[in-house]
């Protein structure tokens, strides 16, 4: 099997198992029963959370050896990387937990903004504690050139408190310098028309509102909270799951708004970046229209160098950003959707582009 179809058929797999396992959960109300069984407590929620990250491992695992090149399988990664989110999963938890007992709808509202804005702090904090990185500009953008990063990682935008940053592979360094700069001449197109903070706001209030939606209805069913959290996350799986049937096009629109600029500046450079940035992802010259819509957010290098309209409606990362934001809506889907299956630098770093 071609590489293309092996990495799309993980993905489905992956993400067709916690779609069905949630489907299955929801359905039994398994919430309810752990509760009858175990009690309404943070433990029963922490252990929910640890079965779910428990049940993916196997699956992370043989995506990481089936997909990723020597050099960048790592059982150990994998592993670490579960911990992390487990860690991070429980933090949530522990705020959403004491959220529940609250009236005031404005203040979860905007908690749950919090929340995921803390997420997006967190980037760079992980970035700095977790890689070999060197500090760097180029004309008016800060950058976090990235030493060890695996050859699938693409450059990448981060927020902090001054401000995005472009974190870098180091592979990306190693090009021909005018393939290197047309590159990061793309991202800073990116954050020069604010597209990047345009999918940020519309990804975290799209998440809030599905949150108090959610939050509105079983507080006013007079549930127990570790009911309600664990609700929250198979319903918000099922939610991101929606997002990956829907957004891909409007992320396939931002990249080819793009496109059209960095192509009239240099068609053969803008051809030769597309043939280097698929060499370390999907390596897809060309796939049907229906694969593309529905599974892919970028498209294959055909569609992108056949597009000639110059203008549609469009953010070049929504798909990923909104459904790695999920993540404080306790959805795990974010771990197999979009290539990410075995690639745990996609889980919180997902691509911008």
């Amino acid at each position: 099997m071609k590489f293309n179809n092996t990495k799309l058929s993980i993905g489905i797999i992956y993400v067709g198992s916690i779609v069905s396992l949630t489907t299955i959960a929801l359905y039994l109300d398994f919430a309810s029963v752990l509760v009858a069984n175990y009690g309404n407590n943070l433990k029963v929620a922490f252990c929910y959370f640890f079965f779910m990250l428990t049940i993916t491992l196997p699956l992370d695992v043989f995506a990481n050896k089936k997909i990723n090149t020597s050099r960048d399988i790592s059982i150990n990664k994998i592993i670490v990387s579960n911990i992390v989110l487990y860690l991070l999963l429980i933090s949530f938890t522990t705020i959403i937990y004491f959220l529940f007992s609250l009236e005031n709808l404005l203040f979860v509202f905007l908690s749950s903004l919090m929340m995921q804005l803390l997420l997006l702090l967190l980037q760079e904090i992980i970035t700095l504690s977790s890689f070999n990185t060197k500090k760097y500009s180029y004309k008016s953008s800060s950058m976090l050139i990235i030493e060890n990063a695996p050859f699938y990682m693409t450059m990448n935008i981060i927020r902090s408190l001054k401000g995005p940053k472009i974190l870098v592979p180091s592979h990306w360094t190693k090009q021909k310098k005018e393939n290197y700069e047309f590159h990061l001449e793309r991202f800073q197109l990116i954050m020069g028309s604010k597209i990047d903070l345009k999918s940020v706001l519309f990804s975290i209030v799209l998440n809030s509102i599905f949150f108090i939606a959610i939050y509105s209805y079983f507080y006013s069913a007079n549930v127990p909270a570790t009911i309600f959290i664990i609700n929250l996350s198979l319903i918000s799986n099922l939610i991101s799951f929606i997002y990956i049937l829907l957004l891909p096009k409007l992320s396939q629109n931002g990249i080819t708004n793009i496109d059209y600029t960095m192509r009239s500046k240099d068609s053969s450079l803008f051809k030769e970046n597309l043939e280097i940035f698929e060499s370390n992802q999907d390596r897809n010259q060309s796939r049907s229209k229906i694969v593309e819509t529905i599974f892919y957010p970028i498209p294959s290098i055909d569609t992108r160098l056949n597009c000639k309209v110059k203008k549609k409606f469009g953010l070049s990362n929504i798909s990923r950003l909104i459904i790695f934001l999920a993540f404080t809506n306790l959805s795990i889907i974010f771990k197999g959707v979009h290539g990410n299956a075995g690639k745990p630098e996609n889980w919180l770093l997902p691509p911008s582009e």
